[in-house]
């Protein structure tokens, strides 16, 4: 009896050790349809979940083919062997072993999210080979390897930084596109009773949210948000509860310093003993060039060496270099039913950062600053530098547990939100004490203008109603002309022979309303003006932040001589640029999509404490523009794209608006559709119930038809 059943141990442990045989397209493209609604949304309903993916990699196809296809080759590192662009991302992900690890670990995974990525690799394919003839010659034949690859390329985007070891780390205010808002409200302060959650993603629009909604009758019922290129959605909500994200800061990383051993060439000392590194040598191809390129990388046994001298290796040791789980998390947290079984996904801790902002029909809302945080000696070493390397003294084995991290659950205040700011200032009514947690926790960060905004205007009233939450999320209120400009129209009038130019500044700002709001006329003059006033001087502010005071500072001016003749010049720069001081904001910052959409825009980057955080860039006719500054060329600016704004009732109320709409396709109309919406500050009705969606319908068909 004993024999038969090693036999059978060995056959088991044999095929988990093998990739899930590649999916039968016809199979199940048959098990699956796709319902388009008038916005051009996919709702997949499909007989099994490894269809329903399938379909994702078909719709997404559909409707950003040829991005996806680039994201997967990057991911794999061979950008430049097929299109010429891209070689130091190429090396970069080589340098980190990206798709190998990725093929690696694919085994390791669940059998459920093997067949998953692989049939979203399949529904990819099947749309390339059915409209090869539209396609880049260059797209190759993708597999679940790839789908996973291109995830573990975004973790690293997104949670390990090399910049900040190469630059001391400091506090921010928070001045980039990139980040989001979140909001989640109980029951005490809706006017509904119900609980409301506001997801708001800022990325670069080329990144690319994509809305669908995946339905697996007795399985999975979730509509949301993810990037092109996933196999599942990663924000959203089922019609028992929902989350969003907004990025953190945890240190998931540290930069050790190893001493170089002299007597071995390429040894290092560690614990007294020598060490030898491992050399790699790392090639890539270049589109149109005969020689391939080629580097060597250097490896410790803490992690890959990022730069060494003749004395010193610089050794990383990350808690992300190997995670490779976090979309089997994400997908478990679509198919829970209540705050329970949310709380029990979220103890896997595979997702390696992001704040959480939870909501649900029972009126829980919940706060989590998440994370892989390695579990450090916290003796008073600041990890945000180099660590000492010379012994295992610092060296972290193991991880934070998901209930050791900042949360809060059900405050008092009836509110959580965060903006990218430390988990402290979560809520002015429930403030989270750092001294509770390790000083490693987000250490030195401020709490910054645009949360400063958002605290501000979840304090300005007892209750919303969504419809208060959606109004608010396009609130284009300046929080820094509102700090600043008081002292700045004070010194401008104390100036003692007041030029014209400074006569007129002062009459637009004392007219203008603090927004950056389309048709508001006085905000480009102001945003020159500090912009070169705060490059000029040290300390920009007369009062700096003071975490005693964190929601009502920093504010007034302490140059106000220097800021006087920043704004002369600012109101010379703006009337030559854009041929007037007082020019409309909508009329200097576009929305420009397809052929000829050019809507007026507002918003601005966070920098200003804009809630409505929009960045950007200057097209050759001297507007800002976000959107498509060069017809043909990739998205510029970024910051507001995605809204979800989602009211727990039961059945669910939901809405979103997706500014740069469903798909890159030119001839579609839902490539435009939405940005009128977003330019309006609208929002569309999410159909979620299937009367919702049959009232909806624009086109039913399956895969491949």
């Amino acid at each position: 009896m004993t024999k038969p059943r090693r036999v059978v141990l060995v056959l088991v442990i044999c095929a988990l050790a093998l990739p899930s045989a590649p999916p039968d397209a016809k199979t199940l493209a048959s098990q699956v349809t796709i319902r388009r609604d008038t916005w051009g949304v996919p709702h997949i309903l499909a007989q099994t979940e490894e269809a329903a993916a399938f379909a994702m990699g078909y719709a997404q196809a559909e409707d950003h083919g040829v991005e996806i296809a680039r994201r997967f080759v990057s991911a794999r590192g061979e950008e430049a062997k097929y299109t010429g662009a891209a070689v130091e991302s190429d090396f970069r992900m080589k340098r980190f072993g990206n798709y190998e690890v990725a093929k690696q670990s694919f085994v390791k995974l669940g059998p459920l999210m093997q067949k998953m990525m692989q049939a979203y690799a399949a529904g990819l394919n099947l749309y390339i080979a059915k409209h090869r003839p539209q396609l880049p010659d260059w797209i190759p034949v993708f597999d679940g390897v790839d789908v996973l690859a291109r995830g573990r390329a975004e973790i690293l985007r997104f949670a390990f930084n090399e910049a900040r070891y190469r630059a001391p780390a400091a506090a921010t205010s928070g001045g980039s596109d990139e980040g989001s808002n979140m909001w989640a409200l109980g029951p005490s302060r809706t006017t509904s009773g119900k609980a409301i959650l506001l997801g708001n993603p800022h990325q670069p629009w080329a990144a690319l949210y994509w809305e669908a909604h995946l339905t697996v009758p007795g399985k999975i019922n979730f509509y949301g948000g993810t990037f092109v290129g996933r196999p599942l959605l990663t924000t959203g909500f089922n019609e028992h509860l929902g989350w969003t994200h907004t990025v953190n800061q945890p240190d998931l990383d540290d930069l050790f310093v190893l001493a170089m051993d002299p007597a071995k060439p390429d040894h290092y000392v560690f614990d007294g003993k020598s060490v030898p590194l491992t050399r790699r040598e790392v090639s890539v191809d270049v589109k149109g060039s005969a020689k391939t390129e080629r580097r060597v990388y250097w490896e410790s046994h803490l992690g890959p060496v990022l730069h060494r001298t003749a004395e010193k290796a610089y050794a990383v040791k990350s808690a992300v270099l190997d995670a490779y789980r976090y979309y089997e998390e994400w997908y478990a947290l679509g198919k829970t039913r209540d705050l329970g079984e949310f709380l029990a996904t979220l103890r896997q801790n595979l997702i390696p950062m992001f704040n959480i902002a939870y909501a649900d029909v029972e009126g829980n809302i919940l706060y989590l600053w998440n994370g892989t945080v390695p579990r450090r000696l916290d003796d008073g070493a600041d990890y945000r530098g180099e660590v000492p390397g010379a012994t295992s003294k610092y060296v972290w084995t193991e991880l934070h547990k998901t209930d050791e991290l900042p949360q809060l659950l059900n405050p008092s205040g009836g509110y959580v939100q965060n903006c990218n700011d430390p988990p402290w200032f979560t809520s002015l009514r429930n403030l989270l004490d750092p001294r509770q947690y390790p000083s490693y926790f987000e250490p030195g960060r401020q709490l910054a203008l645009r949360g400063q905004l958002s605290l501000e205007m979840l304090e300005s009233r007892e209750k919303f109603s969504l419809q208060d939450v959606q109004r608010l999320k396009f609130n284009a209120q300046m929080l820094l002309a509102d700090r600043v400009k008081p002292d700045l129209i004070q010194a401008a009038k104390q100036s003692p022979h007041p030029s014209a130019d400074l006569t007129r500044a002062v009459a637009v700002l004392e007219s203008w309303d603090n927004r950056a709001g389309a048709d508001s006329r006085g905000g480009l003059l102001f945003q020159r003006f500090w912009d070169t006033y705060q490059a000029a001087v040290r300390q920009p502010f007369a009062a700096a932040w003071d975490k005693g005071n964190a929601a009502k500072t920093p504010r007034g001016l302490a140059d106000r001589a220097a800021a006087v003749k920043h704004l002369e010049e600012a109101v010379r720069w703006t009337r030559s640029t854009h041929g007037a001081e007082d020019v409309a904001w909508g009329q200097a910052h576009r929305i420009r999509l397809g052929a000829d959409l050019d809507l007026p825009a507002s918003g601005a980057r966070s920098e200003y404490g804009m809630f409505h955080n929009v960045g950007f860039e200057t097209a050759a006719d001297g507007k800002r523009v976000v959107g498509l500054r060069e017809k043909g060329k990739a998205f510029a600016g970024g910051g507001d794209g995605w809204i979800l704004t989602v009211e727990f009732a039961k059945p669910v109320v939901a809405y979103s608006v997706l500014a740069y709409g469903q798909t890159a396709n030119p001839a579609s109309r839902h490539s435009t559709d939405q940005a009128r919406l977003f330019a309006g500050h609208r929002f569309k009705r999410i159909p979620f119930t299937e009367a919702e969606i049959k009232a909806n319908l624009e086109r039913e068909y399956r895969p491949g038809e």
